[in-house]
């Protein structure tokens, strides 16, 4: 899903484009730098967690970067499915399921501002951790909802990311105007121009 949704797991990079297949050039996560970066700016860890993070190992970064990419994959499958209604791709729910397996010993109930809330730790040298703030708001979001505001961003302007249509009227058809929306409306001004002609 697009950046800027409030779900970790459902704002995961896809490599996509207007429903393309993946190409190297494509692909915003080339490998474990880049799935940080993203979780730094996604405001999933802080610039210290980051630090810890790219201390790992290189052999264990590496696993773990296939294990994203697998991951996101697996949730582009499943919330794809369900924007379309579709029955949940057992694989998928698999994968995800493993994620939150593996990362379970990562999370931590703690305070933040004088609230409870769920921490993680990624300081034990365990670049899987990262796997946790995506992982686990994913599962929350397929047990709790709301699925049916789920859409995907349409072909021939849209980029096929998956977004939350919180709109009142659940009307929203683009992930963003500023790209998706603003590309299609610019297409029909100029089908219009033309037909004009």
């Amino acid at each position: 899903m697009r950046p800027g949704h409030r779900r970790s797991g459902a704002r995961f990079p896809r490599p996509r484009s207007k429903s393309a297949p993946a190409g190297p050039k494509d692909e915003y996560l080339k490998d474990y730098k880049d799935l940080v970066a993203w979780s730094r700016a996604a405001g999933l860890i802080t610039d210290e967690s980051a630090r810890c993070l790219l201390r790992s190992e290189p052999g264990e970064t590496a696993a773990a970067h296939i294990r994203a990419v697998a991951l996101r994959e697996a949730l582009h499958s499943i919330f794809r499915a369900a924007a379309g209604s579709e029955p949940l791709p057992q694989a998928a729910l698999d994968e995800l399921t493993r994620a939150v397996r593996e990362t379970v010993s990562f999370r931590h109930l703690g305070t933040r501002d004088g609230r409870l809330c769920c921490t993680w730790d990624f300081c034990q040298n365990a670049p899987l951790a990262l796997l946790g703030p995506i992982a686990w708001p994913a599962m929350d979001l397929l047990e709790s909802g709301p699925l049916e505001r789920i859409r995907e961003c349409p072909p021939p302007d849209g980029c096929g990311w998956l977004f939350l249509d919180a709109s009142k009227n659940r009307s929203r058809h683009w992930c963003s105007m500023k790209t998706c929306g603003n590309a299609a409306k610019a297409r029909r001004f100029r089908q219009r121009r033309a037909a004009a002609v």
